[in-house]
């Protein structure tokens, strides 16, 4: 999947998208090339972890009290040689749980 736009909710035009993303979030559409689905996520967290970046992120709904709880993502984070941002699935096991126990630690650590 790669990024295809990048706002920020300080955006007029994302009014309602900001009663649920506080005003530091990230908001981003992902498109998979695989078959063109666009996803509206909001970026958590990212970090690196054995050479490779990592990125954490949650599916993002607007606030109207008709869905469940977000899940996390955490995938793979890299750079085409064009610039463009490309996020790759985790299909290690080992490799994931150690992802999310990383990003576990972070977010315990910073408070969460």
């Amino acid at each position: 999947m790669k990024t295809r736009t990048t706002k920020r909710t300080t955006d007029s035009n994302w009014s309602a998208r900001k009663e649920r993303v506080a005003k530091d979030d990230v908001l981003a559409v992902i498109v998979d090339v695989d078959n063109g689905h666009e996803y509206y996520m909001a970026f958590i967290d990212n970090f690196t972890m054995k050479g490779h970046d990592y990125v954490v992120m949650y599916n993002y709904e607007p606030d109207d009290g008709n869905h469940v709880e977000p899940e996390i993502a955490i995938m793979r984070s890299e750079r085409h040689v064009t610039g463009e941002q490309y996020f790759k699935s985790i299909k290690n096991k080992t490799e994931l749980a150690d992802a999310f126990d990383l990003f576990y630690r972070r977010f315990e650590e910073s408070g969460g």
